[in-house]
């Protein structure tokens, strides 16, 4: 039996958007069919490159495609439909940052090397933030090493709405993040001009709704995602996270310069992973600092910014991000005590935008 688009299109009839509720060939999602000889290849149009239906769609297709007569091997290829395709299926395109109009104040969480612990510190500072009464969402910009949902407990996927992302949302906090689309483990392989369309994406394609503040969790460095958000994205400003040893220190001046270099001011910087208290031997608190210590004061004071405050090395941070649940959650903590501290210290910041 010999194999035409006719009879792929008839077989794929069948196959709905999970969202719409339509048939991908009525919604005109099948751009391409190239068949040779008993192979079959359909290129999909997704309606955004971060569809949380992708994985499920390429499966449907290809499972509708392997069950025609005479069809050896059933390949799907993912594209995305442009701007004018959207727009007649969706009635209108989403304007760039439609999901952002309503947030109040956007800050970037930054630091000028890995293994600080700056995605430890948004997650935490969120959490002291809607314990003081404001509306605060989480936007993880870190692609290639999405930890955000594992630190907030997060495994489910997001739905869509009219070629829109809903947010996740945990411990009252609003959550969109590529390891939430890709689920825990999957390696995400992109290039730079990937990373830039999928923050623009999270931005403008996902209904924050209205929010007093949406953190934005950088990738380490001064690589793409970082200058992405610099120039996309109208920044109240950015807070730098770093430890107080050396290396670190010279690191973040490096970020800052980046930052400066866009006119974007720097909030502060937070050091972490200061001092640990243990108790001795003979019941005493001995304070030991394992990585050094004044490292983000002395910067913050050489570029005369504000230092918001110093973090402890404590177990309960590594702890709680493991499970979930960060520390922030436990209001009689001292570790907590400090992130509310920080948050203090943040709000009389005259770039922020009063809410309360």
């Amino acid at each position: 039996m010999s194999i035409d688009k006719e009879t792929v299109l008839a077989a794929l009839a069948s196959v709905q958007d999970p969202e719409l509720k339509k048939s991908l060939v009525d919604l005109g999602m099948i751009h391409d069919i190239e068949i040779a000889g008993s192979a079959v290849k359909v290129t999909v149009a997704l309606t955004m490159a971060e569809c949380p239906f992708k994985d499920r769609l390429k499966e449907d297709v290809r499972s509708a495609v392997a069950a025609i007569e005479g069809v050896t091997e059933a390949k799907v290829v993912l594209t995305v439909m442009t701007s004018e395709e959207r727009a007649r299926i969706f009635g209108r395109e989403p304007e760039e940052m439609e999901g952002i109009k309503e947030v109040r104040n956007i800050i970037a969480i930054g630091s000028g090397k890995g293994g600080v612990g700056k995605t430890t510190v948004t997650v935490n500072l969120a959490v002291a933030l809607h314990q003081k009464g404001f509306s605060v969402g989480i936007l993880d910009a870190d692609m290639h090493g999405p930890d955000i949902p594992i630190m907030l407990g997060i495994s489910e996927r997001p739905l869509g709405s009219g070629g829109m992302l809903l947010p996740l949302e945990r411990h009252g906090i609003k959550v969109m993040s590529t390891g939430v689309l890709t689920g825990e483990g999957t390696p995400i392989v992109w290039r730079g001009p990937l990373v830039n369309k999928a923050i623009k994406e999270f931005l403008g394609h996902v209904l924050w709704g209205k929010l007093d503040f949406l953190l934005v969790d950088l990738p380490p460095g001064t690589g793409d995602a970082a200058i992405t958000v610099a120039d996309a994205i109208p920044l109240a400003g950015v807070i730098i996270v770093t430890t107080p040893q050396k290396v670190s220190v010279s690191d973040v001046r490096r970020s800052i310069g980046l930052f400066h270099s866009k006119d974007i001011p720097i909030l502060g910087i937070i050091e972490n992973m200061g001092s640990m208290r243990i108790r001795t031997a003979d019941g005493e608190i001995m304070t030991i600092d394992v990585f050094g210590a004044g490292g983000g004061e002395k910067i913050a004071k050489a570029f005369k910014v504000p230092f918001l405050g110093s973090i402890p090395l404590d177990p309960s941070i590594r702890e709680g991000g493991d499970a979930g649940r960060p520390p922030s959650l436990n209001l009689e903590s001292d570790v907590s005590r400090v992130f509310h501290q920080i948050v203090e210290n943040i709000i009389p910041n005259p770039r922020i935008k009063k809410t309360l």
